[in-house]
């Protein structure tokens, strides 16, 4: 498993200001070329930081950047 550094939490967010929509950890893990589970450590680092935030749609959870 990778390490989760800041730089590549700087690259998730930046993913997502660039797809600006929902997304699960998996379409990140594909669209970073990341591991799932480091992709998984490092948007929950996220996500307990305050910068995204988890949402639940249909019974999916999905992943977002939080709202203005």
């Amino acid at each position: 498993m990778a390490e989760v550094t800041e730089e590549l939490k700087a690259q998730i967010v930046e993913f997502f200001k660039q797809k600006n929509k929902m997304m699960t950890s998996r379409d990140v893990a594909k669209g970073l070329k990341l591991d799932h589970r480091t992709a998984k450590k490092a948007l929950t680092e996220l996500v307990n930081a305050g910068t995204l935030e988890f949402t639940s749609f249909g019974g999916a959870t999905f992943i977002k950047l939080p709202e203005e």
